[in-house]
């Protein structure tokens, strides 16, 4: 399975994690959750993602989740970026993460697993009136 740290501000992390586990109804190990907030130092900060990294690598690659893209849990993530070996993903969002979960024994490569996360995360970005206010097409004029 392939190893899922997210990255993201003041306890975001945690609470992601831990509301994704309630929905899905379980938890898993191939999970890290890395906080950060501007009491740490980025020596501190690359630790904890290093060791993130080591917790959850099974050799089928790292996908790094953050909450969007330019943002400091982003920018830290970045410099571990590795083909094949390690992913980031900005913009996380509720059902991305609960299919990771979900998803526990996946046996896409990395990147065919973060490109599908990518795009579960964008069609579960809605305009609720918009779909709301959608009429049947029902075959006719």
């Amino acid at each position: 399975m392939t190893g899922i740290i997210i990255v993201a501000h003041f306890g975001l992390a945690e609470k992601f994690l831990e509301a994704a586990e309630k929905i899905a109804g379980k938890k898993t190990k191939k999970i890290a959750a890395v906080t950060i907030n501007y009491s740490k130092d980025i020596d501190e900060i690359n630790q904890e993602i290093t060791k993130a990294i080591k917790k959850v690598d099974g050799n089928d690659g790292v996908l790094i989740l953050t909450d969007m893209f330019g943002g400091t849990p982003c920018n830290m993530s970045l410099p571990f970026l590795k083909e094949e070996k390690v992913e980031v993903l900005t913009g996380l969002n509720l059902p991305m993460l609960i299919e990771v979960i979900d998803a526990e024994h996946n046996q896409k490569s990395l990147s065919d697993f973060a490109q599908y996360i990518q795009a579960l995360g964008q069609k579960n970005i809605c305009l609720a009136s918009e779909i709301l206010n959608k009429k049947p097409n029902n075959g006719g004029p």
